[in-house]
Parts: structure tokens; sequence; C-alpha cells
């Protein structure tokens, strides 16, 4: 009861929060344009620097494991306001002229690495899936660049470094923003909070598209008030409480890369050299710098989605190998893998003993205490008869209650001691209702020097039939000749 008032507390005081925050960001863009260019610097201070407010929230109530993007995000969010305010300061706009670009670089760069770290945590189970969205959204954001903004950067003669920092931000950012799409598209009812998220980035790439389009004062206006948008955006984000989730990882979504999937893909990482290419016969100038720099960007990304399909086609085959060649109950080798594996052993020419185990009166436990019951007993059993064999050794499920046990390198002298071993082994009482079972144990060894040409399964028929001679009422080892020992 306690609990669930604390928690009625914390989610008032959070959509109070977030209330607040939201009505005092709308009222600071809303006046902006209305305001002298004085009180506009002052109005984007307020807006910078209280956009920290949030974030500085949301890293105070997250575990410590989980703050690392929230830190991160704070840093970059507090790097732009610093850069900002040095903007605004007469005494330190024209000396410091050439840091600006550094450091809206860097908070750019930790803002998209914020983002990146969320949603790399949130979708740690979709790795194939983010780096396909995150290849088309980089090939949309290759087109934006070749397009529209390198043309119009080169035709207004913009420098080198606002050039190539525009072209960082850009990328960036599509690549970002591809993978949100993808954990929208996944996880957005677990998430609401990631709609927000996405809008900031959404909003900035905007606002990054009009500041370098249009110079006039109008468009700075529009451009800052995008800005403004995307930190309000970013503040609602931080104080949603689901946002605290993306530290968590989300189940993994089905990833069928089927033939259209590729398709699209191929289109999507030949969209950009296309493109640049047509222009470049029609007579336009482009980029190859930046191109070479974005193809190269996109590289990575398919070899690791290569190598995650790979590994995974690997991990299936291996699963697939294992399920063929081992019971499902109890894990051991299958009556097919086991035989298959005396087979090669009987024809490597090695020693060897074979043991043939039956449990005494399993039915009555069955019946007794049920199927499942019993079936816990199997598995028991099997893991018992795997504690008491090395690892060249193997044990095998024959079917029903009866199990195989295969010791190399052992011989008939070998037999009593390994049939003494198994039996001690598997008369100690069960957990399973404190129930004990008897076991039948017949052997047969196979000496590579006294070896005649036998096949596997007459070499577990004999250990049958020593088997079944063992539940006989006597003890008795059958003469060395026959290769046979029974209890």
């Amino acid at each position: 009861m306690a609990s669930t008032v604390l928690d009625r507390y914390a989610h008032t005081k959070a959509r109070i929060l977030t209330g607040a925050f939201l009505l005092l960001c709308t009222a600071l863009i809303a006046v902006y344009p209305l305001l002298s260019p004085t009180g506009r610097d002052v109005d984007f201070l307020l807006f910078s620097w209280g956009a920290l407010v949030p974030v500085a929230v949301v890293v105070k109530r997250t575990e410590v494991r989980a703050r690392f993007p929230w830190q991160v995000l704070f840093v970059a969010l507090a790097v732009g306001a610093v850069a900002s305010t040095m903007r605004r300061i007469p005494a330190l706009a024209e000396q410091s002229a050439h840091l600006y670009p550094i450091l809206d670089s860097i908070s750019n760069a930790m803002l998209l690495g914020a983002a990146l770290a969320m949603v790399a945590r949130r979708g740690r189970n979709d790795i194939g899936g983010l780096i396909d969205t995150t290849i088309v959204s980089l090939a949309l954001g290759g087109l934006l660049w070749s397009v529209l903004l390198q043309p119009h950067m080169a035709a207004t003669d913009r420098t080198f470094s606002a050039t190539a920092t525009l072209f960082v931000t850009v990328m960036a950012l599509s690549g970002a923003l591809g993978a949100l799409v993808r954990l929208m598209e996944t996880d957005s009812k677990q998430i609401p909070a990631l709609r927000f998220l996405l809008g900031a980035l959404i909003v900035h790439l905007c606002s990054c598209v009009v500041l370098a389009l249009w110079t006039t004062p109008q468009a700075a206006v529009a451009g800052r008030m995008m800005f403004m948008t995307a930190y309000l955006c970013l503040g609602v984000f931080a104080l949603d409480r689901s946002a605290a989730r993306l530290a968590q990882p989300g189940a993994p979504p089905r990833d069928l890369l089927g033939t259209g999937r590729l398709v699209f893909l191929g289109v999507a990482l030949a969209a950009v050299p296309l493109v640049v290419g047509a222009r470049a016969l029609l007579g336009y100038q482009v980029d190859p710098l930046f191109l070479a720099i974005g193809s190269a960007a996109m590289a990575p990304l398919v070899l690791l989605r290569i190598g995650l399909l790979s590994a995974e086609r690997n991990r299936s085959e291996a699963a697939l190998r294992h399920l063929a060649a081992h019971d499902p109950l109890t894990g051991v080798l299958n009556r097919r893998e086991f035989t298959d594996r005396l087979a090669a052993q009987l024809g490597a020419g090695g020693d060897c003993v074979l043991i043939f185990c039956d449990l005494d009166g399993f039915k009555a436990i069955n019946d007794r205490f049920g199927h499942p019951a019993g079936d816990r007993i199997l598995v028991e059993v099997a893991q018992r008869l795997l504690g008491c064999i090395r690892d060249e050794d193997f044990v095998g499920r024959f079917g029903g209650d009866e199990f195989l046990v295969l010791f190399r390198g052992a011989g008939e002298a070998d037999l009593p001691r390994l049939c003494r071993r198994i039996r001690d082994v598997v008369n100690k009482p069960f957990q399973e209702n404190a129930c004990g079972l008897a076991i039948s144990v017949g052997a047969v060894a196979s000496e590579a020097v006294k070896r005649e040409h036998r096949a596997a399964e007459e070499l577990i028929r004999h250990a049958d039939k020593a088997m079944y001679a063992a539940k006989q009422p006597r003890l008795a080892i059958a003469p060395p000749s026959t290769g046979i020992a029974v209890r």
C-alpha cells in the first residue's frame, strides 16, 4: 500500500515537473521572434542552460550503472550552452570565433553519442535491424547532402570547416534517426518517450538544413526557434519516466533478412554513388571527398551486418547439430549419435569398455509419482553418469530408462571396477520423494589385440544381454574369453 502511494506521488510529481518545463519552454519559444536582438540572446541562453535541468533530474534518479548516456547528454548540452554564451559576449565573440565550430562539433557528437548509447542499450538484441535502418537513413542523409546541401555550400563559398561540420552533423543525425525509427517500430508501446527523442533529432536536422540554406535574418530566427524546439523535445523525453527503460535490453524481434530486404538495402547502398555520378555526367559540381567519406562510413556497417549474419548462421547450425545428436530430455547423446561414435571408436583400433545400464523399478516410479517425476529422475541419472566419466568418454540414452556408457582406453580388467562405480553413483537416493533406484549393469570389453570385425550394434547387443543376465538373482562375472561381465 505504501509503495503504491509513493509511486503515485512520484508519477504526479513527474507530471507537474514536465508540465512546468513544457509551459516555460513554449513561452520562451513563442516570444523569441518578438524580442529585440539582446532579448533574443537572453531568451536563447535561458533556453540553452534551462535544458540542463531535466537531464540533471534524470541523472539523479537513474541507477548508477545506467547513468552514462544521460551524463554524456548533460555534458553535450553544457558544451552547447557554453558555446552559445561565448557567442553572445562581445569581449569573447571575435577572439574565440575559431572555437565555435569545434565546440559545436563536440556538442553535436556527444549529443548523438548519447542518443546512440541509449539506442544500443535498448536494441542490443536487435543489432541487425538497427544496422539495416541505419544504412538506409545514412543513404537518405547522403542524398540530402549530395543533392541539396553540398551544392549550396559550394555555391556560397562556405569554409571547409563549416562544410565539414555540417556534413558530420547531417550524417550523424541521419544515422541516429534510422536507429530510433527501428526502436519505434519494435518498442514504441513500451517506451512512449521515444517519440520525443525522435522529434528532437528531426527538428534538429531541419534547423541545420534551414540555417545552411538560408542566411536571411528571418531564416536565422526560424532556425534558432527550431533548435529551441529540439531542446524542448529533448527535455520532455528526459522527464518521461518511460525513458528509463532504455537502459534495459528489449525483446529480440524476428530478424528476417529476406530477398526484398536485401534488394532494398542494395538500392540504399547504391543510391548516393549513382546520384552523384549522374550529377557529374550532367555537368554539376560534385565533391568526391565527402562522397568517399560517406561511403567509407557505411562499409563497417555492412561488414558488421555480414559478420552478424555469419555468426547467427553458425549458431543455428551448431544448435541443429546439437539437437540432432543429443537426447532432448537428458542432454546426453541419442541412440544414433552414440552408435556412430562407438563405430568410430571401434574403427580407430583403441581399447574400450561398453556398459549398458537399466533402471530397475522405474515404471513403478512413473505410476506412483507421475511422468514429470520420472523425467526428473532420468535427467538426474544422466547427470550422475556424466559426472563419473572422463572428457574422452561419453554417455548416451538408448531408450526409455536405458543408458549406454563408453569408457575409452579401458579393458577387461577394468570391467568390475567400472560397473561398481556406476552402480554406486546411480543407486544413491534421489531428491524426488527421497526414493532410491536399483540399477542393472551389463558390460562388455573390446580390446584391440583381441578384436574381431564387430559392428557397434553387435557390441551393444552383447552388453544388453549382459545387463539382462545381471537382473537374475546371482552375482557372476563371465569368463574373460566372452568379454561380458554381469552383476
